[in-house]
């Protein structure tokens, strides 16, 4: 125990460490206090971090955003993270820099050679985006973990009224093909588009326009809430 300073802001949680190993092996040896002293600072730095990303205040009123979906990266902007990011409902949230719709515009114009369409907000990842990301979040630290992801999204049933068919493969169809398939009225879809809720995800080389299943399970599910 000479080893272990109670002064130590992880004192708690190294404590915790040893008593657990001291139950697992009932004989501690110089190795396992080592080991329980690395586990209890490394969950103290990880509680740390954790309390540090979700303090209020932290993350400024405006933001640009680099949100993956699947091999994609959007890059876009908000001031209200929290409803844009249950609306989108992303794969993961990889980084954040402060901005609007200027910085956004920047960024569309620095990384153009990358993007999807022509007026699109979605990018082909490569070492350039990576690299540049990666600095982002260790500039402005990490995303605040209560937004919104498909991560933490709590899968719940649909009504009867929604009630999904079959899975189209893949997670891109017609506005036709995709509210058939989720049991979404087609005009309530087109209201959506209209008010600019629902936008085509691409537009194929016949100039189709193709959605993803997952924005129309998103403004369905708001729609029920609301309801």
């Amino acid at each position: 125990m000479d080893l272990i300073d109670p002064a130590d802001p992880a004192f708690t949680l190294i404590a915790t460490a040893l008593q657990q190993a001291r139950q697992d092996r009932q004989t501690l040896t110089m190795d396992d206090v080592h080991a329980a002293a690395d586990l209890g600072r490394r969950e103290f730095r990880e509680h740390e971090a954790r309390t540090e990303a979700s303090r209020p205040g932290r993350i400024p009123a405006s933001i640009v955003y680099y949100a993956r979906r699947s091999d994609l990266v959007k890059i876009g902007t908000t001031t209200t993270p929290h409803r844009r990011f249950a609306a989108l409902l992303p794969d993961e949230v990889l980084a954040w820099e402060p901005g609007g719709r200027r910085q956004e515009v920047a960024r569309h114009r620095q990384f153009h050679h990358l993007r999807l369409t022509r007026r699109g907000e979605y990018f082909r990842r490569d070492d350039s985006l990576d690299t540049h990301i990666a600095a982002i979040a260790v500039q402005f630290g990490p995303p605040d973990p209560t937004w919104p992801t498909l991560a933490g999204l709590e899968v719940k049933p649909f009504t009867a009224a929604v009630l999904p068919g079959p899975a189209l493969e893949p997670e891109l169809a017609t506005l036709k093909e995709a509210t058939r398939s989720l049991g979404i009225r087609y005009n309530t879809a087109q209201v959506w588009q209209h008010r600019g809720k629902l936008k085509p995800f691409l537009v194929d080389d016949n100039g189709i326009q193709l959605y993803l299943l997952s924005d129309l399970k998103s403004l369905a599910e708001g729609r029920r809430k609301v309801a």
